[in-house]
């Protein structure tokens, strides 16, 4: 990786200097097929209301964007960008500081996103750094509930071990990576993985139909390490019941 893989660009995206709105939009055709922008009220508030089609659209932008929390002191920009270089990823990378503890890392390819947001957190120069995917209602005053977890397919049956079959398994519970060395050598047939970005807020099965309606089979599905997530705190480590903000008498002794 060279440093030219390395950018710092002046707003999200690109160098653009600044123009009028009629300079900009003018000639548009790419959000010609959106609704119309809706200014009007929503709870209570004055609001604009935008079409599911163009936030989807808009969020493609940073289908492998992550955010770099920094619950402490943050690094410097020059630290981040070191850092990353001796990551030696295989393409170009952005980095914006969003706010004092938060800075937006924007990958160009799934296997960078996969390589770094597998890690969840870092820690550099004495900075402890915590991972969050990006996402079109992400805050930063919370930990998303988007992670990486490897997802098992014990005793897979071995005419679907194809990286289309897998990748559909995959799809079941959210956005499928990859598969490990493993799996994707055949060195391993008895458990297959892949590894997939889910939302740890919703049930999964432990068992999915495969195969054909008539001659399919249940599926065995081991999800692995799956951590817990508070609904209140919005944040990973305990579930609600271990909450101590919901549930004060946690934090006393039990021999109080």
């Amino acid at each position: 990786m060279t440093a030219s893989h390395l950018h710092d660009p002046g707003f999200l995206d690109g160098n653009s200097p600044s123009h009028s709105f009629r300079e900009v939009l003018s000639g548009t055709s790419s959000v010609s097929h959106f609704s119309p922008l809706k200014v009007s009220s929503c709870h209570v508030l004055p609001a604009l209301l935008i079409s599911n089609e163009e936030l989807d659209a808009l969020g493609a932008r940073f289908k492998f964007a992550l955010v770099k929390k920094f619950p402490g002191s943050r690094l410097s920009l020059e630290s981040i960008h070191k850092f990353f270089f001796n990551l030696k990823l295989n393409g170009e990378l952005s980095v914006i500081v969003l706010n004092k503890n938060n800075v937006l890392i924007k990958l160009r390819n799934d296997l960078d996103c996969c390589r770094v947001f597998a890690h969840r957190s870092y820690f550099v120069n004495n900075c402890y750094m915590e991972l969050d995917k990006l996402s079109s209602h992400f805050d930063v005053c919370v930990e998303s509930p988007i992670i990486l977890i490897w997802i098992s397919f014990p005793i897979l049956i071995p005419h679907l071990f194809s990286s289309r079959i897998l990748q559909g398994l995959g799809f079941i519970f959210g956005q499928p990576l990859k598969t490990d060395n493993a799996t994707a050598n055949g060195s391993r047939p008895s458990v297959d993985r892949v590894l997939v970005e889910l939302d740890i807020t919703k049930q999964y099965p432990d068992q999915i139909w495969l195969d054909s309606e008539t001659l399919g089979y249940a599926q065995n599905v081991e999800i692995e390490v799956f951590p817990f997530y508070c609904g209140h705190c919005k944040a990973l480590g305990h579930s609600k019941a271990e909450c101590s903000v919901l549930h004060p008498i946690l934090l006393l002794s039990p021999y109080m």
